[in-house]
């Protein structure tokens, strides 16, 4: 039995009938699309394995007409993973912001009252160291801690407070010292309080009236160029005790509304002064004295402030005013001196008068961290009597300034009014 051949339909004939050739190029063809997407490796051995496989004298590899479109499969497009936010730049949330603000100091005064609210110490002798305490009471909401606490000179000294926490409703207690000038006269000093998270400090207000049993009212006198030259002073008694006023500057005082001869003693007086009637040379003690009959208060001095007076400053004295007050006639009266911040290397050699009525020794001197105390001594001479202003120098390797001491010199056993 004889087999003829199968048609299939014109098509497919087509292709069936394409040389073994021209379907290996289309298979190479469609390997070569799907090497492309997966990658420039695979790409290059695809093309390797064409050359392979690839006559070099082959036609090109293009398909007849009616030939199937063959599509390479397309790789999906990967999705970003999202990226999140640094974690710094997420606002603050509101417990933190609110935080950072109770972080940030206030710009007012902490909630302090002072008791007292000012340390008067009253009325002092010269140079004399009072005590005091001041209670800082929390009057606020939350426990506060003082930062620091800082006075205004060197006069007052404080107990160190730093790091002392006031709790709410309670109180701590600030201690201080107020040394008392030699000058009579009303002073003021400032103690600053900081507080952690105030801005505003705290101002702690001390004061103090220097003078002795007799008062002078004002304490000096102003006769520099261009004020007055002329005026009154009240010479009153602390106690309110009745005294004499003996004399002013060695003389007998201008007293205003009063006979000494006739009237009974006072315990005030207005006292006149004439700058020019009083120094008609011109030149002025830098303390007016003014003698009185009191045990505790022979001698009262004013400050007088005019160009005469004016010291040529070298060194830095702590204080200018020294006395040795009432003195009986053979005695001798030892003082300090106290300078601040010599200089690098320098000391203090010694002290000496040109005075012809007393004469002035150096005991020696003692530093002290900054401050060098010179001890000193001066004696009248045999026969001097009455208000003496003794001037002298102090030496030290590198300079020298002039000072004065005074004091009034009376015959021993002497009391009440001498008058010169």
């Amino acid at each position: 039995m004889s087999c003829s051949p199968r048609l299939l339909p014109d098509s497919s004939r087509r292709l069936s009938v394409l040389p073994t050739w021209a379907l290996l190029a289309g298979v190479v063809a469609v390997a070569n699309l799907t090497a492309l997407d997966a990658g420039a490796g695979s790409l290059d051995r695809a093309s390797e394995a064409r050359s392979s496989q690839t006559s070099p004298s082959a036609p090109p590899t293009t398909l007849p007409a009616g030939a199937p479109t063959v599509r390479p499969a397309t790789a999906p497009t990967p999705t970003p993973a999202p990226v999140q936010a640094p974690a710094e730049s997420q606002a603050p949330s509101a417990d933190q912001a609110a935080d950072e603000a109770s972080d940030e100091p206030l710009d007012e005064l902490p909630p302090i009252t002072l008791d007292p609210p000012v340390l008067d110490f009253g009325i002092v002798p010269p140079s004399v160291t009072k005590v005091g305490v001041v209670k800082l009471i929390n009057t606020g909401t939350k426990e506060l801690e003082i930062l620091t606490v800082q006075p205004s000179c060197k006069c007052t000294t404080l107990e160190d407070l730093s790091g002392k926490k006031i709790p709410v409703g309670g109180f701590i207690e600030l201690k201080a010292e107020m040394k008392a000038q030699s000058s009579p006269g009303g002073k003021k000093a400032d103690v600053k309080v900081l507080v952690d998270g105030y801005t505003q400090v705290i101002n702690v207000v001390l004061r103090n009236e220097v003078s002795l049993p007799v008062r002078i009212s004002p304490a000096y006198l102003n006769v520099v160029q261009g004020q007055a030259q002329t005026g009154r002073l009240i010479v009153e008694s602390i106690d309110k005790k009745p005294f004499k006023v003996c004399a002013v500057g060695g003389k007998p005082p201008n007293l205003v509304g009063f006979d000494p001869a006739k009237d009974e003693p006072r315990n005030q007086y207005l006292l006149d002064w004439d700058f020019k009637r009083d120094f008609p040379d011109g030149v002025a003690p830098r303390y007016l004295v003014i003698e009185t009959d009191r045990a505790d208060s022979p001698l009262v001095d004013v400050f007088v402030r005019h160009e005469s007076t004016f010291p040529n400053v070298r060194f830095k004295f702590a204080d200018y005013r020294h006395t040795f007050g009432r003195m009986e006639e053979g005695g001798s009266h030892e003082f300090i001196v106290e300078v601040n911040e010599l200089a690098a290397g320098e000391r203090i050699a010694t002290a000496a008068t040109g005075s012809s009525n007393a004469k002035v020794e150096f005991l020696g001197a003692e530093t002290e961290g900054t401050l060098t105390k010179i001890n000193l001594r001066v004696t009248p001479n045999s026969g001097v009597l009455g208000l003496l202003y003794v001037p002298f120098t102090i030496y030290s390797n590198q300079r020298q300034q002039e000072l004065t001491v005074w004091g009034q010199v009376v015959p021993k056993g002497s009391a009440g009014c001498f008058g010169r």
